[in-house]
């Protein structure tokens, strides 16, 4: 069984889709709050109308759903606004980030709420987060929400997700036993349970996924392919979450008997998926890997159900000798079974030619990075790199994101691949086979409708699967013929982009 900490109340037109994909999922109870037109600093209206489709959600899902009542602090009619929901059946309250005063910064409106739920017995999940960028104005970082949580030591906080960027979170609640963090949202990074379960300790950590804004699947992952144990496992999916809110067996019964009686999730079904698009061999240049050497990496495919691997070396990210790199790429890469080695590829360089023709015969294709590297991709000065790629009849393979740029190295200056970029490059690339990386729903959307490329241009599809409803979206309009595999690892594990497309477009019909 699984609770589900960390969900928003969607559109009421999906609120059927809600609960199948909980229930498909193996979710037994989503804990849900509205949060309105997610406007950051809210009027009392918008609160009402936000906690009261809360209401309703919970009312429709006879037992599958509990709700927390949305505040906003920085109101002086919150007292009135917490009795009123919790009248309705309210179980907790949800901050989001209305929580500094919008003048001067100032927490000082939090403390009583907290005094409040801490009187009231009421378990309070808070957004916390911490950018490589600026925060939003009312967002809290995690050693903020630290010295909240020491204030009030009998209150059950939970710091939703995890402040984000997780590994600025560590050793900073030690020493607050009633705080708690929930995993929702976010990139699905492989490392993240196993990291906070080593700081502080697996009862404090809570399953949430952010649905539907993310795919109960892709954030369940983190978890379920994470090295550790079955019963921690279980502690963190259902048993800290079911101690937290009291939940008793009636309560499961009558979620249960709900879950039965939805009905089977319309779904495009599933390739077989077995070969990767969207992947790296070697350290990256801020983190270790799984598969430090690319004979580690292939060995790892067959268990991760990949027949072949396009995969390019992650140390030729940022080598200032590309040539040198390549080479000593496709040497460890050679005759190694399911590896398809992608030489590094950058346009600008005055070497590009001689790049491009080393690496003709020798690789599977070339790997470019527009997004690492900070060029455009439509830009008309790399035309003739394009132009000779294609007439060599050599594939490329064209990275628009990795991993997630909120919580990059602040030492890299990444630039997004915008819609209007990708689709004028797939419109006018020359004849040739180009696999897009890391592609948003917006740019796939646009250069699929368009047709753009026709064909010649495929999308992996590891964004896809982070949503609960792109994959499928694109699917049921678009079907498979210009998708392609990506796992993204190492940040991601080889397992979760496969294993989360075959639940979304073929999942189960029940528990």
């Amino acid at each position: 069984m699984i609770i589900d900490l960390h969900t928003h109340v969607p559109p009421e037109e999906q609120w059927t889709l809600f609960l199948q994909h909980c229930r498909d999922n193996g979710v037994t109870l989503a804990v849900t709050s509205g949060l309105g037109s997610w406007a950051h600093y809210p009027d009392a209206a918008d609160v009402r109308r936000a906690n009261d489709a809360a209401c309703r959600l919970a009312a429709f899902a006879q037992g599958m759903v509990l709700w927390f009542a949305y505040l906003n602090p920085q109101h002086d009619d919150w007292p009135a606004e917490l009795q009123r929901t919790l009248a309705a059946g309210a179980c907790g309250v949800k901050l989001w980030v209305s929580l500094k005063d919008p003048e001067t910064g100032s927490l000082e409106r939090i403390p009583p709420v907290l005094a409040a739920a801490q009187r009231l017995h009421l378990p309070v999940l808070i957004h916390t987060f911490q950018r490589v960028d600026d925060n939003l104005p009312g967002e809290i970082t995690m050693a903020e929400f630290a010295e909240l949580a020491r204030r009030f030591p009998e209150l059950p906080l939970i710091a939703a997700h995890a402040g984000g960027n997780w590994r600025q979170s560590l050793r900073l609640l030690g020493d607050v036993p009633n705080a708690s963090v929930d995993i929702s949202g976010g990139y699905p990074e492989t490392g993240m349970v196993e990291a906070l379960v080593a700081d502080l300790g697996v009862e404090r950590v809570l399953f949430g996924s952010d649905a539907l804004g993310r795919s109960i699947a892709s954030q369940l992952a983190k978890v379920t392919l994470a090295q550790l144990a079955a019963t921690d496992q279980r502690r963190i999916l259902w048993d800290n979450g079911a101690r937290l809110l009291g939940i008793s067996d009636s309560q499961v019964t009558a979620a249960e008997r709900r879950a039965a009686s939805l009905p089977a999730t319309a779904t495009p079904g599933v390739p077989a998926l077995d070969e990767d698009h969207f992947c790296f061999s070697g350290p990256w240049p801020f983190r270790p890997s799984p598969c430090p050497t690319p004979a580690a990496l292939a060995a790892a495919l067959p268990t991760a159900g990949l027949r072949r691997a396009y995969v390019a070396d992650a140390g030729s990210v940022f080598a200032l000798d590309v040539l040198g790199a390549n080479q000593d790429f496709e040497r460890a890469a050679r005759g190694l079974p399911g590896l398809a080695p992608l030489a590094a590829m950058v346009p600008y360089a005055p070497n590009a030619q001689p790049i491009l023709d080393a690496a003709v015969g020798r690789f599977a294709g070339g790997i470019l990075y527009p997004y690492l590297h900070n060029w455009r991709l439509d830009d008309p000065a790399y035309a003739a790199f394009f132009a000779a790629a294609a007439a060599a009849r050599f594939p490329l393979w064209v990275n628009a994101c990795t991993a997630d740029s909120r919580f990059r190295h602040r030492g890299t200056l990444c630039r997004e691949v915008s819609v209007a970029e990708l689709l004028h490059f797939a419109q006018s690339a020359p004849p040739n086979a180009y696999v897009i990386q890391g592609a948003g729903l917006g740019p796939i959307n646009a250069c699929l409708e368009r047709d753009a490329g026709t064909g010649q241009v495929r999308f992996e599809v590891s964004r896809l699967t982070d949503s609960s409803t792109a994959l499928t979206g694109i699917v049921g309009r678009f079907g498979w013929e210009r998708l392609v595999l990506g796992s993204e690892f190492p940040f991601r594990d080889l397992r979760s982009v496969r294993s989360t497309a075959q639940v979304l477009c073929a999942p189960r019909p029940g528990r």
